[in-house]
């Protein structure tokens, strides 16, 4: 009877994460779509000073700059939980 109630638990359980996990990466990737079409609109009315093709990379490069931003802010916040020198983060 306890294997049943486990089986029980546990697709609901893996069906949870997986629906948790889908939220994740979809709001990531709809993000990053609005993200790059909104920056690569504002590029774009901004044309008329400078070449196209500088234009159209610029949203790319934004885009990883904020990565590697978003990596080191990650690092910085772990450096500081083992230093113990967290004053308002959790």
């Amino acid at each position: 009877m306890k294997a049943f109630d486990y089986l029980r638990r546990a697709y609901y359980k893996l069906s949870y994460y997986y629906q948790k996990f889908q939220l994740f990466v979809m709001s990531f990737v709809v993000a990053g779509i609005v993200e790059y079409f909104f920056l690569y609109e504002i590029f774009v009315s901004l044309s008329a000073l400078a070449p196209v093709f500088i234009l159209e990379i610029v949203p790319v490069l934004t885009i990883i700059l904020s990565i590697i931003i978003i990596g080191g802010i990650v690092k910085f916040i772990k450096k500081m939980k083992e230093n113990k020198h967290l004053l308002f983060l959790f």
